[in-house]
This record gives C-alpha cells, structure tokens and sequence, in this order.
C-alpha cells in the first residue's frame, strides 16, 4: 500500500471515529465542573445510565438531575430563572411553546414512548383486564386508578385526554365520564369535532383516583398495593417489571405512539389551570421527547458534550436499553435555529 492510500485510510478511520463517539472528541480526564439537568421523571432510567457513561470520560465533572413533570420543570425555568444547561421534556411541544425563543434557540426530538396500563398481581380483577374491557374494569366501584398529575405532566394529561378519545375509539359516549368527571373537578365540552378538557388547580379527586406529581411517582405507589393500575408510558412498567409490574398495550390509537393517528388528537386539548390563575392550552400529540440546551446554560461546553453522547449511537443504545424508541438522527423541530456545531451530525433539520 502506498503512502498516499495509508493517509487517507486513517483519515477514513478517523471520521468515523469522530462519527460514533464525537461526544469524546473534546473530553479530557482533566475537565471538571457541574452539569445541570431537568427531565421527565420517565427518562430517569435512560439519563441516568447516559450520565454513567458520560462520567467515564468525565470523571471529575458532577451531573446534577432533577426529575419531575416536565410543564413543572419548564415553568420553574421561566418564571424562577432557574440556572439549568439541558431540559429533557416528555413532550417536545413543551419546549417549542414556552422556551423557544426566549430561552433556548432550538428543540431536538430524540425519542418515542407508549402509554400502557400497568398493574400487579395485587391489582382488583388483573385477571380480567384486557385492551378492549380495561374501561369496564376500571368503572367497577372497588378499582382504583392512578395519574400523574395533569397541570404539571405529561403522562397525567394525556392519560386524561387519551380517555377522552376513548368515547370515540370504542363508541361509548360514557367512558370520560364515568372515569374521570365524576371523580374529579376536572370536565370536557364538545365543541363540535373537538373536545375541550378543563383541568383546574385543585382538580380534587375522589378516593377512586390517585394522583401524583409526575408518572415515575405511580410506581411505587402500584407496587405497595395502595392502586390498583396507573396510567404510565411502556419505560416505566418495562424497567420495573423485576418488581413484579405487569402492563397491558393499548389500541394504536389510544397508545398514543404512532404519528398516523395525530390528526384524530389534534381534536383534543387540555386547559391547565395553575396557582395564579394562569391558564395553558396543551393539544393532544404523539409522545414524542424533546431535548435542548438553554440559552443561559452555565456550561455550555460541558452541556454539550453531554448531548452529543445522548445523541450519539452509544446514547441510542442506551436509550434503547430504557426500553425508549429512539428518533435517531434526532429531528429539529420548525423553530430550531442555532444548533451547536457539535451536535449537527446527529440531526436533521425539518423539511419546509
């Protein structure tokens, strides 16, 4: 072999290298310094491992995580200026609507989830249930029900919203009401085609539903007996399966999952109601995950090299290993601009 064909081998080798594991491209053992990340409690089991690995090539920088609701999370960034490099959201419109432009320049969609039911050998009738009668078992006076709360996550409104479009899946005009209205304050108006969800700030549940902050807060309150199913995302029943959790899927439709059906749950909106009487809209979507840095992040080298391994084909892995689709390359969504050079090999950007 010639030395001209040597050069360009190792430069072949070396692109490649770059491709796959272009998050090490400017670590050092030497780095140091403090990460600051809030996500969807669902992806604690994904960044937590990403984060393990990232501190292999890093390890003397510290990655601080804070897992909640992702519209708490992102209200917490607005309206108390919270210091914070990366937000992870359980739904990229989140991040579109209330961080873009003012606090982030762009929004990358990494991932996808289903929601399921997900239950217990302790669980009433677990026998019976199933993805055509889980509403009927769910009605039955001594069964208890569990939701992330709807004004502060994802999971919690739209497991409310996907009961809605239960009415129209299964042609049964009752479901919404049944579960949700008479056991809550929150309510649904039709409005022609569309159905309007109020979630108010005390949406005072009955002792059939129990509510908690975020969907990674259902588990354990499933696996100590106290309800007997809870809606979650398919990660989340998956990754505590060896604690004995057992889920049912529901129709494509209603797991809310394929893109295919988006039309249908444009039909259906949720309006939140927060503490000071603000109000958001929130329109039913696929579950999709998007992820950003903040304009203001205070380590923005750090952050990014954070990214690039999350986006990388070792962060797909794990990302698939968490029992989470992965969008990969990540998609940018419309309003993207600015995305740090480092991160644009595992992107595209939309097409207009």
């Amino acid at each position: 072999m010639d030395k001209k064909m040597i050069i360009l081998a190792v430069v072949v080798i070396a692109i490649i290298g770059v491709g796959v594991y272009g998050y090490s491209a400017y670590s050092t053992n030497s780095q140091n310094g403090t990460i600051v990340i809030y996500a969807a409690s669902s992806l604690a089991g994904q960044l937590n491992a990403t984060t393990a690995q990232f501190k292999k090539e890093h390890p003397n920088v510290n990655v601080e995580i804070k897992y909640g609701g992702s519209s708490d999370l992102i209200n917490q960034i607005t309206t108390l200026n919270q210091s914070v490099d990366i937000m992870a959201s359980a739904d990229y419109g989140l991040i579109d609507k209330n961080l873009i432009p003012n606090y982030t320049s762009f929004n990358l969609k990494n991932g996808r989830n289903e929601m399921v039911i997900a239950y217990t050998d302790k669980s009433k009738n677990n026998s019976q249930i199933n993805s055509t009668n889980w509403y009927q078992i769910f009605s039955q006076n001594n069964v208890t029900i569990g939701l992330a709360d709807p004004n502060s996550a994802p999971a919690g409104y739209r497991g409310v919203m996907m009961i809605q479009l239960a009415n129209t899946y299964y042609n049964n005009s009752t479901i919404f009401t049944n579960l949700i209205a008479q056991n809550t304050a929150i309510t649904s108006t039709k409005n022609g085609t569309n159905y309007i969800i109020n979630s108010p700030t005390n949406i005072n549940p009955t002792s059939k539903i129990v509510v908690r902050p975020a969907v990674g807060d259902l588990m354990p309150v499933l696996e100590s007996g106290s309800v007997d199913y809870v809606l979650v995302y398919k990660s989340d029943a998956e990754q505590q399966k060896n604690s004995g959790v057992k889920y049912i899927t529901l129709p494509p439709e209603l797991g809310l999952s394929n893109t295919t059906y988006e039309p249908i749950y444009k039909n259906i909106s949720i309006t939140q109601f927060s503490g000071t009487n603000k109000t958001k809209n929130v329109t039913l979507t696929p579950i999709v995950y998007g992820v950003t840095l903040l304009n203001n992040a205070p380590d923005k080298q750090l952050a990014t090299e954070y990214l690039q391994l999350l986006l990388s084909p070792t962060g797909v892995n794990i990302t698939q290993s968490n029992f989470i689709d992965p969008i990969t390359p990540a998609q940018a969504t419309v309003n993207s601009t600015n995305i740090p050079t480092a991160l644009q090999q595992y992107v595209v950007m939309p097409k207009l």
